[in-house]
């Protein structure tokens, strides 16, 4: 079994979900019918890709402002995660890439909590009009992310 599929049965194991990868190579995740995280796995560069597309951007001013807070929360290094924006389908997209290099289930899930967070704090921000202030969340996914399911 290829360190992949390992670290998903050790994340799976630790939370008591099994994970799989589809047919592309992805893990997809479904967080509360609210968001959708997937993993890949990008082997040849040592690392997986950890993605999810957040919300479709508004037009107006409300774009301009959730552009510029988005390269605000881009700024900082090291950072959790950068945004980033499809214009094939108007979302705001999250990213982050985690090295193999001492990732296990524990500190996979230690990772998926902050990013999944984050990005859900940008969700809500978005459809109500809030944004997160730099280095803020405005949601908090209770004492564990691990009310998900896999696809």
């Amino acid at each position: 079994m290829d360190k992949f599929l390992l670290l998903l049965d050790d994340l799976g194991t630790l939370i008591g979900i099994p994970f799989h990868v589809n047919a592309k190579g992805l893990c997809q995740i479904n967080i509360n019918n609210q968001l959708h995280v997937q993993i890949a796995n990008e082997s040849d560069k040592d690392r997986i890709l950890v993605a999810t597309f957040i919300s479709d951007v508004p037009p107006g001013k409300f774009k301009e402002n959730i552009f510029l807070e988005a390269l605000k929360a881009n700024q900082p290094f090291p950072r959790l995660g950068t945004f980033a924006y499809s214009e094939k389908n108007n979302q705001l997209a999250f990213f982050s890439h985690v090295y193999y290099r001492n990732l296990n289930g524990d500190t996979l899930a230690d990772f998926l909590e902050k990013f999944i967070e984050k990005a859900l704090s940008w969700k809500i921000g978005i459809e109500t009009g809030h944004l997160p202030q730099h280095g803020e969340n405005i949601h908090k996914t209770g004492p564990s992310i691990f009310d998900i399911h896999t696809k």
